[in-house]
């Protein structure tokens, strides 16, 4: 997992622009929206769902896990749009459709806000890989992303901060057993998450140069001092 440095204002301002214009809808926080897994809080999920013990438990049964987090709580644009669409459809065409094209990438991964107590339990991603690119944006900086660092043997954790920040990785396929990434994150914070996918389909596909490609010209502008 590296981080990418936000130097580009120009590109700052256009995350500022969608977080506030996400923050400026009604009933933004409204618990009608939160998709969560059953009985998420009935444990304490900052130590279960997102530490050691539930992650041994995904490795030692990941061969029936599907890719996506299956313990969570948090709140997809998708189902925004599904309850009020008069409200939201036109935020999520922005995230998902606009700012994808605007950015080279083939299709968003991910747009959800999290409130406080929010998160995702371990998982992959390996249903849908690819090269991605996350931006995340904390109110007060209290949460995290952590990955398990498969060679250490480890769990590394990387704060939140005040505003953005991003980081990219590639999300292998399941026969792509070393570049799976097991991940988790939780915030005490209202925090947003938007990840965009450069598709490659395979590390041996034809299009897989051209994937590296797209996704180095982002991360040029993103780190860029214009």
């Amino acid at each position: 997992m590296s981080e990418i440095q936000i130097n580009n204002q120009k590109f700052l301002q256009k995350l500022e622009d969608l977080k506030d214009d996400f923050f400026s809808r009604p009933g933004y926080n409204d618990p009608k929206y939160r998709v969560a897994s059953k009985d998420w809080n009935k444990c304490n999920v900052e130590d279960f769902y997102c530490g050691r013990t539930y992650l041994d438990h995904c490795l030692l049964n990941q061969d029936t896990h599907k890719g996506y987090p299956e313990e969570h709580m948090a709140q997809p644009i998708s189902r925004m749009v599904d309850v009020d669409p008069d409200i939201w459809t036109e935020f999520r065409d922005k995230a998902r459709t606009e700012f994808t094209i605007e950015i080279g990438a083939q299709h968003a991964a991910l747009t959800n806000y999290y409130p406080p107590g929010g998160f995702v339990g371990w998982h992959t991603n390996w249903d849908a890989n690819a090269y991605q690119v996350l931006f995340t944006w904390s109110k007060t900086g209290d949460g995290y992303f952590r990955y398990y660092d498969i060679e250490n043997d480890e769990i590394v954790t990387i704060e939140d901060r005040p505003g953005w920040q991003a980081r990219h990785y590639y999300f292998g396929r399941k026969d792509e057993h070393k570049y799976h990434c097991w991940h988790a994150a939780y915030t005490w914070s209202e925090r947003i998450t938007l990840a965009y996918k450069f598709d490659n389909v395979s590390l041996e596909s034809p299009n897989n140069k051209t994937a590296i490609l797209l996704r180095d010209q982002l991360i040029e502008e993103i780190e860029s001092h214009e």
